[in-house]
């Protein structure tokens, strides 16, 4: 019955937001192939355990990306009580890559230990490059990301800046270790150098996934509203009972710690939209002021052979 709004036009700072994360994305994509290649040739499990890492976070950084420009452009209608549900079961799928990937980085450290391979110098040289950049790159991102998003308005870029930061130390440390191994190639300084950043970045990759996990599971499992709540959204109806002509659906849940609410209400066809829009908007403002923080649904259907 209504049609979807195409903004004429985004706002500065949703700008800035979408820049910020293009930029962290495009650099990220830009780095991880040489990360992956000079990790594999200097035989550096530190940096083709970051490279991998990497590609699980790039993986991640694109579908929020995506999801961003749909809130900004306002095409969120398609999903199910907004965009929660999308980013936790991105985020729920990038962790268990990451526990996996961990697993595999520190089972071959425990079999390089038995039979330590041979790590060519200049391709460590390399390798110790490359990682810096990759240090400089994270820098540069958190600092747009940070610009971006420090009024703390949007959940997707503030996450983006605690993921990046960890980012950032996380890289700076595995550096630190490649930079040593460089140095004393494959005596045994350089051999402990790399099995330290590489059980660095398995340890990073098990806190990422292990948060990951947390975050998403009480989003993704549904619960039931309590009473209080209940009672708010039934106040809610019936406080503009007079101004829809029909009640369909009213589904509710507990997400996480908040609340999502669903409702369907009817109008007769023969009602203007902007005035099916205004009761829309006043019924979801007063769900929203009723229940702090609920991710509120409307949606507006045509009752058949309904007049007013």
């Amino acid at each position: 019955m209504r049609a979807p709004r195409e903004p004429a036009g985004l706002a500065p700072e949703q700008r800035a937001r979408e820049r910020s994360m293009l930029l962290g994305a495009v650099l990220d994509c830009a780095i991880v192939v040489p990360m992956a290649g000079a990790g594999l040739w200097a035989n550096s499990l530190t940096l083709v355990g970051e490279s991998l890492r990497a590609v699980l976070l790039i993986a991640l950084e694109l579908s929020l990306l995506a999801l961003l420009r749909r809130i900004h452009r306002e095409r969120m209608a398609d999903y199910e009580y907004g965009a929660a549900k999308l980013e936790q079961f991105g985020n729920l799928l990038v962790g268990t890559a990451m526990l996996l990937g961990a697993a595999w980085v520190l089972g071959t450290a425990a079999m390089r230990l038995a039979a330590p391979p041979r790590q060519p110098a200049l391709g460590m040289a390399v390798a110790a490059l490359v990682a810096a950049i990759n240090v400089g790159i994270n820098a540069v991102v958190l600092h747009a990301i940070w610009r971006a998003g420090r009024d703390g308005t949007s959940i997707i870029l503030v996450g983006q800046i605690r993921s990046r930061l960890a980012k950032l130390v996380a890289s700076g440390l595995a550096a630190g270790a490649i930079t040593v191994n460089a140095l004393w190639g494959e005596d045994t300084p350089g051999r402990v150098a790399d099995a330290v950043g590489s059980g660095l970045v398995a340890v990073t990759m098990v806190a990422l996934g292990v948060g990951m996990w947390r975050d998403a599971l009480p989003h993704l499992l549904d619960r039931r509203l309590d009473e209080a709540r209940q009672v708010a959204i039934n106040r809610a109806l019936a406080r503009h009972f007079a101004q829809y002509d029909a009640l369909g659906a009213v589904r509710s849940r507990l997400v996480g710690r908040g609340a999502a609410v669903e409702l369907t209400l009817g109008f007769a066809a023969t009602r203007t939209i902007g005035e099916v829009q205004r009761v829309v908007d006043a019924v979801a403002e007063d769900l929203r002021a009723l229940i702090p923080g609920a991710l509120v649904t409307v949606t507006p259907v045509a009752v058949p052979g309904c007049r007013r």
